[in-house]
């Protein structure tokens, strides 16, 4: 058997560190098995597969598809200018030209540390066309340092950064209202509670009732109501009181009185309340009296001859107050012997002092010399002594006194009047 002549084969290989355009044919001679011996063949053909099994193995990686049909696969790093650099497995480092590559399948790590895959479109206008599964077409630009970021139009930047500097003018305009508007939710709240405060300091109250029983030798009963209300702002003082008192014995009634008092006094300017002006009305009802119905009012001018206040347990008080009070006014009685309008003037003064915690002694005391009809008077008092009971809030006991004299009266009424009662106050 007449051996076979050798026979030329081409393989087309891309070459190390050049373009693929540059082919090289190389030439090989293939043997004649027949006379290299089959075991040579044999051998050939397993260190082939091998080395195809190889280059398979290594080559796992991005994939690049090039015009020429050839298809490379390794490690991609996409450059400036549209050059791209590839890590073969088995030919080493390559890079190649935007204009040889037909597209590929891409993974790729951004700048800003997200990871974006899809398959390579192109290189345009300075960015890498990435086309990522079921979305649009992403621009990739490569930066300085090689990094990869997403290309942003600059009109679209320009827009965006308009929109961002929005948000953020948004955000800041709505921090500040929310601010403004909880600075003007807290003044409210202060506003609410300072009114309440004031509602609680301006107006105060007290109510207190008293009364007694007796069997025997004689039936008598008595019933005394006091109501109080007094307002105070620091420059005006406004006090109004009622009180009634029922006397009977043996079912007949032996004493009905009713009274009602407004007192009203304004500190004068620049005299830090020492001097005040005062008015003060006084309505009386008596039953049994001649005159049956009084009224009475004066103004004039209030002292303040003593202010002081001691610690706990250093003097035998702890707040005094002492006032005095002059001014003219008028007197009317509907009934008796002198129905006529007097003129009086008003000649007295108030108190309040506090011995200790919680036990008090307040009141006011007034002489009215008649004008009318000189040498003429009538004297008018009411005090009452108190003690707060620290078991109940507000609760205080104590004893009220009530006195009025009169020079002139009606035949067969007495000319004075002294009631003198326990009672137990609340304050509100």
């Amino acid at each position: 058997m007449t051996p076979a002549q050798d026979q030329p084969t081409t393989w087309n290989t891309p070459m190390y560190g050049r373009y693929l355009e540059d082919h090289h044919s190389i030439r090989c001679t293939a043997p004649n098995p027949m006379q290299n011996g089959v075991i040579f063949g044999t051998m050939r053909r397993a260190l082939i597969l091998l080395l195809v099994g190889l280059m398979t193995t290594l080559a796992a990686g991005d994939t690049i598809f090039l015009k020429n049909g050839d298809q490379l696969t390794g490690q991609v790093t996409l450059e400036q200018d549209g050059k791209l650099s590839l890590k073969h497995g088995v030919l080493g480092p390559l890079q190649l030209d935007s204009s040889l590559i037909q597209g590929g399948e891409l993974s790729l790590d951004l700048s800003d540390g997200s990871e974006l895959s899809g398959t390579l479109v192109g290189y345009q206008n300075g960015a890498w066309l990435i086309k990522p599964e079921k979305k649009a077409v992403v621009d990739l630009e490569v930066g300085p340092d090689g990094g990869l970021s997403r290309k942003v139009d600059p009109v679209e930047a320009q827009s965006q950064m308009d929109l961002k500097a929005e948000r953020d003018r948004a955000k800041s305009v709505a921090k500040e209202m929310k601010t403004a508007a909880e600075q003007r939710i807290k003044a409210a709240k202060k506003i609410v509670s300072d009114a309440d405060e004031v509602l609680k300091n301006v107006w105060s109250g007290n109510f207190s009732i008293g009364g007694s029983m007796s069997r025997g030798t004689s039936t008598a009963s008595n019933l005394s109501l006091n109501i109080g209300l007094k307002r105070d702002v620091g420059h005006s003082v406004t006090d109004i009181k009622a009180f009634y008192l029922l006397n009977t014995s043996d079912s007949k009634t032996t004493q009905n009185w009713f009274q009602a008092s407004i007192d009203q006094t304004w500190n004068l300017p620049k005299t830090k309340g020492v001097w005040s002006l005062f008015g003060q009305g006084v309505f009386d009802w008596q039953q049994d009296a001649s005159w049956e119905q009084r009224v009475n009012g004066n103004l004039g001018f209030q002292y303040q001859l003593v202010d002081a206040k001691r610690a706990p347990g250093t003097d035998w008080f702890e707040k005094m107050k002492i006032r005095t009070r002059v001014g003219p006014g008028f007197r009317k009685e509907f009934a008796g012997d002198n129905p006529d309008w007097a003129f009086e003037v008003l000649l007295g003064g108030t108190w309040d002092i506090t011995f200790l915690k919680g036990v008090t002694y307040s009141g006011n005391a007034q002489i009215y010399p008649d004008i009318t009809e000189l040498g003429e008077f009538r004297v008018t008092s009411n005090s009452n002594f108190m003690v707060a009971l620290d078991s109940m809030d507000g609760v205080s006991v104590g004893v009220g006194i009530k006195f009025q004299y009169q020079t002139e009266v009606s035949p067969g009424d007495e000319d004075f009047l002294l009631v003198v009662s326990g009672q137990v106050q609340y304050a509100f």
